[in-house]
């Protein structure tokens, strides 16, 4: 499927997969990645011909939290560890005090750990429990059903 990677964040990690500097959009491993996008040119993007947009907003501010509810899928990664939770908690409070449609998020935990209290999302919400994969472009066997949960629905 014809696939678009937006990097809409400043961190400009995406790059590193990119032989070529600059800016500009290239292709690896026959998905188009969009590094450092500004909300601006977003809606350039979406226009264009593609199956599937994967939008990496880093962390959600006030200005990608209304483009993050738009999304058709949302997930939401964050950390179990307690001693960030008050802070989690605190940013996504205050990021859905406005917005009623937290329906249809998947909050995915980035440890492998499967028993938690952690309740900052609606009982609507799902929460996904991410294993350590060391090389997102090459899956191992043991983690295809994490990513059967994830694209389901889709």
């Amino acid at each position: 499927m014809k696939t678009a990677y937006i990097e809409l964040n400043t961190t400009n990690q995406i790059r590193a997969l990119s032989r070529t500097k600059g800016n500009h959009s290239f292709t690896y491993k026959g998905i188009v990645f969009y590094p450092n996008t500004l909300v601006t040119s977003l809606p350039e993007i979406l226009h264009k011909n593609y199956r599937y947009f994967i939008i990496d907003m880093g962390v959600l501010n006030t200005y990608t939290t209304t483009e993050f509810l738009r999304c058709d899928k949302r997930f939401l990664i964050c950390s179990q560890s307690k001693w960030r939770y008050s802070h989690i908690e605190q940013k996504m409070k205050q990021l859905f005090k406005n917005n009623h449609n937290t329906n249809c998020i998947q909050l995915i935990m980035n440890l492998a750990k499967k028993e938690s209290n952690f309740s900052i999302l609606p009982q609507s919400c799902e929460y996904i429990f991410m294993p350590f994969i060391p090389n997102p472009f090459q899956l191992e066997p043991k983690q295809f059903n994490v990513f059967s949960l994830l694209l389901r629905n889709l």
